[in-house]
């Protein structure tokens, strides 16, 4: 670079840093974050075969359904919301916590759809709250994140991490 270009570098530079502008007038007040998440506490859930019949007058299980009540859950809110589910795969004095939809290495899945009023689990395999050794264990938590809630830049989150989520959103077990 010549000693030209590096002396006109240098003076833009000094120009870019000199005194700013006077400070504007504040803006008007934005709406209040309205929506705060909405979570469950960690919940028994049943899923229930899903069947069909054969020609053959033989029923065969394709696969299990179950429905989580969320009464706070609004059509309008359906469009703006980010819907997450957890399951505990293991009881609450050592948690085992996996973000759904689910696939695993095994071929289970879980997936899940949202409507007004419910979230909807679908799986392979019967995945629904039981007892183990006298706990329960399969345990569902939902938490629905409004899309209208002040974003904070400085943290990042990995929303299939449920530490990181609970953590984020200062959540209690």
């Amino acid at each position: 670079m010549s000693r030209k270009y590096l002396w006109l570098f240098f003076v833009v530079f000094m120009i870019s840093c000199g005194k700013q502008g006077a400070t504007g007038p504040a803006g008007p007040k934005g709406d209040s974050a309205s929506g705060s998440v909405i979570y469950s506490d960690w919940l028994d859930v049943t899923y229930q075969a899903d069947t069909i019949h054969s020609s053959q007058g033989k029923i065969d299980t394709i696969g299990y359904y179950a429905a989580i009540a969320v009464p706070k859950l609004t059509k309008a809110m359906l469009s703006t919301v980010d819907v997450k589910v957890y399951i505990n795969t293991s009881d609450t004095s050592n948690p085992v916590i996996y973000p759904l939809p689910y696939n695993g290495s095994s071929g289970l899945y879980i997936d899940i759809s949202a409507y007004t009023q419910s979230i909807q689990l679908y799986s392979n395999g019967q995945v629904g709250t039981t007892l183990s050794n006298g706990k329960k264990i399969q345990q569902y938590r939902y938490m629905i994140v409004p899309g209208n809630s002040e974003v904070k830049t400085t943290n990042s989150v990995k929303w299939s991490d449920y530490t990181s989520v609970k953590t984020y959103l200062g959540l209690k077990d």
